[in-house]
């Protein structure tokens, strides 16, 4: 590998180094402090909405100690190539093929959610090739919830409604409860709702492949062997931290750290928190079991995670009314409530399709939601979030405050 000496955060936007492997194409940027650097490098797997000047802060940082290598696998960044036929593990093979075809010594990937699950199954597959791992943002275990929000943003785009979609995706990532304390300012929420609103057919196609990538994952065969540490927001709805530490729990050798005051995009809203982990980490150094911004899990914490995420309670009005649009509507109770979803009970009918329901509440706007499950307990459902004002009015009435916790969607 020939690393370049003279990095600067404007070279993050030049054109990639490619790398064809048969009919595949991937595209690299490399950079060390020397040019023929034998270290282990850090090797950078972003996620959706990213692309290598999202990761300028975490080079310039990670620069001084390790080689970094920023990896753009096909339909990946700003990598264009479709792939519809590859697999989560394929394309994992393929960092493999990467690190063999360049000669590269065991790798530090760092996998930044939907890259988490690329870096987790390469390192799980090729444990010859990774030396240590860092995850943030776990996206692979297909939590029913996070599926169907999922399922819902991908029947969004397909009928052209970027904007439904664009406000579903920013609340899955940004937690608009816990604004105050991870610190999100309004101009960077707007930023990326922009950002998201703007896709291009191209954006949406390749975002549609990857979604559709986790939703036919099947999960782990088998865990990393190597060190591994998990980092997760504790505010973060889309990849609970419970994942985070099932996950490590599952692994042979993993850590899990709190990052306080975050939700999905911990490695942004806490840079100092997370830099502090990853360099004594990446060193092979023992972790501090308290440092500023996180909390190290003890092991026997990591399958013990409450996995109530929000607090759930009846609303003062329990009384309501259920819409589908092809037509009826039901009177029912309010059993739970919640930002993110809740509980109903009613007289209601089986077989209706999953999408256009509404919940009709005094309290609030027309809310859509998503059927969850069905049973004696009622119905458990979630909430897309895809309606701006509803949404909004949604957090006006779920600004936190002490509840009592109950079951969760």
């Amino acid at each position: 590998m020939h690393y370049r000496t003279d990095y600067s955060p404007a070279l993050l936007t030049s054109a990639p180094r490619v790398l064809q492997l048969g009919e595949w194409r991937l595209h690299y940027q490399a950079y060390a402090s020397r040019s023929n650097d034998r270290r282990a490098p850090v090797l950078l797997l972003g996620g959706a909405f990213q692309s290598f000047r999202s990761f300028a802060s975490e080079v310039d940082e990670l620069l001084g100690e390790h080689p970094v290598i920023l990896l753009d696998l096909p339909s990946q960044g700003g990598n264009l190539q479709l792939v519809p036929e590859l697999s989560l593990e394929q394309l994992a093979d393929l960092i493999a093929a990467f690190a063999d075809e360049l000669q590269l010594p065991p790798l530090l990937p760092i996998g930044l959610s939907y890259g988490s699950a690329l870096a987790a199954l390469f390192a799980a597959r090729h444990p010859r090739h990774c030396a240590r791992l860092l995850l943030a943002g776990i996206t692979a275990f297909g939590r029913p919830g996070a599926r169907l929000l999922l399922q819902e943003g991908l029947a969004l785009l397909a009928e052209g409604d970027n904007q439904a979609f664009a406000h579903g995706a920013l609340t899955g990532l940004l937690n608009p409860l816990r604004l105050q304390q991870t610190g999100v300012g309004a101009v960077f929420r707007k930023a990326l709702l922009r950002q998201i609103q703007r896709l291009s057919p191209a954006d949406v196609e390749r975002y549609r492949q990857n979604s559709q990538r986790l939703l036919d994952f099947q999960g782990f065969r088998q865990h990393p062997a190597c060190p591994t540490l998990v980092l997760a927001g504790e505010y973060d709805h889309f990849t609970q931290p419970w994942e985070h530490a099932q996950f490590a729990a599952d692994c042979a050798s993993a850590s899990c750290a709190l990052i306080h005051n975050a939700d999905h995009l911990a490695q942004f809203e806490q840079r100092a928190a997370c830099a502090g982990l990853y360099s004594p980490f990446l060193r092979g150094e023992a972790l501090p079991q308290h440092s500023p911004g996180s909390s190290l899990l003890a092991r026997g914490q990591l399958r013990q995670l409450e996995r109530r995420h929000e607090p759930r309670q009846p609303p003062n009005q329990r009384q309501a009314r259920l819409r589908h649009a092809e037509g009826g509507e039901w009177t029912v109770e309010v059993r739970e409530l919640g930002f993110f979803g809740g509980l109903l009970r009613g007289d209601l009918p089986q077989g209706l399709p999953p999408r256009g329901w509404q919940l009709l509440h005094r309290d609030l706007p027309a809310q859509p939601l998503l059927p969850l499950r069905q049973d004696a307990n009622g119905l458990a459902f979630v909430f897309p979030h895809s309606d701006q004002q509803a949404s909004q009015a949604m957090v006006t009435l779920f600004q936190p405050h002490s509840l009592p916790a109950a079951a969760c969607a």
